[in-house]
């Protein structure tokens, strides 16, 4: 066997996707559309694949990987710095025998430990999504990041199960949510409505999403619009994601939204928007409302995500968050995470 390292460009779309449904750590993130297109603009994609010259380049590996521009590392000197970035990881070839995984480690590190050197790199942080069926079934196991190199890391994301019986789905909600939830639905004043691959429904997710960050003093982190377009006109087709609408009846317009990565029995909630002058909870009944309607597709069965844990934090903005994204019944699952240990060969 010959390992060689092919760029994402290099390989058939298909061909690729195909290994990522094929393989228990492979997950939505990695799937060719997902990875075109980064939430930061600035961010170069270096996602490439390992494959086995001999075998016609049959892909033993991918990674989803990103360089990022020079960014400051101690402002006051203005050293700057270049990073690399995997926010979802690799995937690697299921039964892979022990001789043949050590070369494609060997290829991996060989490639890596390179561009430390030819594009400067100081930093290579990594994560691996929570709900592969790999990590669903070693919940106990160690972090596999360590064989490739990277000191490991742990972080952990609030988990719904979805097989839970009807009745529990609500019953499991902390109290004010499910207070919350009735309340909303109690009041017959909304609508949840699934958006579609148009324009209008894109821009109106647009303007929620830039809404949203301008209310929260997070301007500067509102996103290029061809991040949204690629989700409308890529992703939502191809059933990768799904976009839920709450309609207000009374104001007769659109007033929030969530977007909800799908893979098999799985799904994450990816983002969340609503207008600036909205009823309490709403964002709550939505995101629950969209769940139960996953869940339907799903045969009442599988996983969703609601996001990360933050469990430590004792006050602040991303407290909040921690508390919206466990309130819904969850538990935790690991994000196996890790710093990559480079050898610097000389230029």
């Amino acid at each position: 066997m010959t390992c060689a390292i092919r760029q994402q460009s290099q390989v058939d779309a298909l061909k690729w996707n195909e290994f990522v449904y094929s393989n228990s750590m492979g997950w939505a993130y990695h799937l060719y559309e997902m990875i075109g297109v980064d939430r930061y603009a600035s961010y170069v994609n270096c996602s490439f694949a390992v494959v086995d010259t001999d075998s016609n380049d049959e892909i033993l590996m991918i990674l989803q990987l990103h360089r990022t521009d020079k960014y400051p590392v101690l402002s006051k000197l203005r050293i700057k710095k270049e990073k690399l970035h995997s926010r979802w990881g690799y995937v690697l070839k299921d039964g892979l025998p022990r001789k043949q995984l050590r070369k494609v480690k060997e290829c991996f590190e060989n490639y890596i430990d390179q561009l430390f050197v030819s594009k400067n790199i100081r930093f290579f942080d990594i994560s691996l999504p929570p709900l592969t069926q790999s990590n669903i079934d070693s919940r106990d196991a160690v972090n596999p990041l360590i064989y490739f190199n990277f000191e490991p890391q742990i972080r952990y994301s609030y988990v719904v199960d979805l097989s839970k019986p009807d009745d529990r789905m609500l019953a499991d909600c902390e109290e004010t949510t499910r207070q919350a939830i009735r309340k909303s639905e109690a009041c017959g004043r909304y609508e949840v409505i699934e958006a579609q691959s148009t324009e209008q429904d894109c821009k109106t997710y647009i303007d929620l999403h830039k809404e949203t960050y301008t209310r929260t003093g997070a301007r500067k982190y509102i996103i290029a619009d061809a991040y949204h377009r690629n989700m409308f006109f890529n992703l939502l087709p191809k059933g990768i994601c799904r976009v839920f609408f709450l309609y207000d009846k009374e104001a007769a317009e659109i007033i929030s939204s969530v977007a909800i990565l799908i893979h098999r029995n799985t799904a994450y909630y990816w983002w969340g928007n609503s207008r600036n002058e909205k009823e309490v909870g709403i964002n709550k009944y939505l995101l629950f409302k969209a769940m139960c309607i996953v869940r339907e597709s799903f045969g009442k069965t599988g996983y969703f995500e609601t996001g990360g844990a933050y469990v430590h934090l004792r006050k602040g903005k991303d407290k909040g968050l921690n508390d919206f994204k466990k309130c819904f019944g969850t538990f935790l699952l690991p994000i196996y995470a890790g710093k990559y240990s480079p050898i610097r060969h000389k230029r």
